[in-house]
């Protein structure tokens, strides 16, 4: 038995309520199962029963074991004084108020049929090729799919909003040098993202500010600070770089970050950390106020226009130091601008328009329509499937669904195992 199948159990009343009794004998007579807690706290709020026929309203708790009680520590916590039931699966233990008098237990066990359990078996238990659901998943209507992608679009904004907020706090509220760190993470995509989040973190942003003026002491700056510079010199323009950047670290004290690997493998040369770190050295060149730059734009369309930027002239003929290529302007490609635009700006966006009470929140949602649908393993296995994925929005919320409900066998926290639970 999992915990979550108990809650679904008990939020749906799932089993038979006829001679109900909890295990101290009283008769049981369920009004209202309580309103579902996401905070701290009883698993459900503002209950109503009848306990022999004398009525009780207060908070629901549900465990597995009875015994999980005291293994979480409930009888410490005050929040709990109020559970006027104890749900568990297996009584095998007694659980008391702090005055000695026994919470009233709940058996769930003995009044919950075979065939609820075996639906949840068929359904949930099995392990999958995919995800738990696939054979079902077809009935989920496609009209049902893009209203619940937009729920779980909100989730995934609400997720990111979270992070800026701490960011935020981190930096005293400076929305510029939030922006950094996360533009800088997404030019890394997944593979360097991280190794640009810590090298962007290393960096006081008024540094940025300081050596904008020179697209080369920005390119040293954030390559010296990943590590790219650290190798012997390959060449002229590496020498340049690395003599700048020696000179700013000393200047400005800066300490490189001990955590920063930058990775080549698995790259495509247009994506590699050197040109992706020259092309946001030439972004921060040209605007000292990117942030309300991109807040105040009205389109994706106009907001590109900030991003058209391409690598100096150094990496017209290169894509790593002192290794020539055919000569080719390293500009940011609209597909990867569209990554920016749905991983890093949409999201600083929603922060600050929920910063500024909601105002443009609505709008956000035509910005990411106009992104077109992503591929990769995920999707496309969704895809296969005939989960919709018409544009950003479906990409995002099925990517988000995948990640924090599919792939931890979070079933019943979702609203389609919650539709197949129902209708069986």
């Amino acid at each position: 038995m999992k915990e979550s199948l108990l809650h679904f159990l008990w939020r749906f009343q799932k089993f038979s309520k006829s001679r109900l009794e909890t295990v101290e004998g009283q008769s049981l007579e369920i009004l209202f199962p309580g309103n579902p807690n996401s905070m701290e706290g009883p698993d459900f709020l503002e209950a109503k029963i009848y306990l022999d026929k004398l009525y009780w309203t207060g908070a629901v708790e549900l465990h597995v074991n009875a015994s999980d009680w005291f293994r979480h520590g409930h009888q410490k916590n005050s929040s709990y004084n109020n559970v006027i039931l104890h749900v568990v699966w297996d009584f095998d233990s007694d659980v008391c108020y702090p005055n000695g008098n026994p919470i009233p237990t709940l058996n769930l066990s003995h009044y919950v049929s075979l065939s609820a359990l075996e639906n949840y078996q068929k359904n949930f238990a099995k392990q999958p090729k995919f995800i738990a659901c696939e054979d079902q998943i077809k009935t989920f209507s496609k009209a049902r799919w893009l209203g619940y992608q937009e729920r779980l679009f909100v989730e995934r904004m609400e997720v990111r909003v979270s992070v800026i907020q701490q960011l935020l706090k981190e930096f005293k509220n400076d929305w510029e040098a939030v922006l950094f760190v996360l533009l800088s993470k997404g030019f890394g995509l997944n593979v360097n993202g991280q190794a640009f989040y810590s090298m962007a973190r290393s960096i006081p942003f008024k540094r940025v500010l300081q050596l904008r003026s020179d697209p080369l002491n920005l390119e040293a700056l954030f390559m010296g600070q990943s590590g790219l510079l650290n190798q012997p010199s390959k060449g002229s323009y590496h020498l340049d770089l690395q003599s700048r950047y020696h000179y700013i670290k000393r200047k400005f004290k800066l300490v490189s970050p001990s955590d920063v690997k930058v990775h080549f493998a698995r790259l495509r040369p247009a994506n590699f950390p050197t040109l992706r770190l020259a092309q946001l050295a030439q972004i921060y060149s040209k605007s000292s106020a990117l942030f309300e730059e991109v807040t105040s734009m009205n389109s994706p369309q106009d907001c590109y226009k900030l991003f058209e930027v391409e690598a100096g002239g150094y990496w017209t003929t290169h894509y790593n130091f002192d290794v020539s290529s055919k000569s080719q302007p390293k500009k940011l490609t609209r597909r990867f601008f569209d990554l920016l635009l749905i991983n890093t700006l949409i999201p600083v966006r929603f922060a600050y328009a929920k910063y500024c009470a909601n105002s443009g929140v609505e709008k956000l949602f035509e910005w990411a329509e106009t992104v077109p649908a992503e591929k990769n393993r995920i999707l496309n296995g969704f895809k296969s499937l005939e989960v919709p994925q018409i544009n950003a929005i479906g990409c995002q919320s099925i990517l988000h669904l995948y990640k924090n409900y599919c792939r931890l066998r979070r079933c019943l926290s979702c609203q389609i195992g919650f539709e197949l639970m129902k209708t069986e």
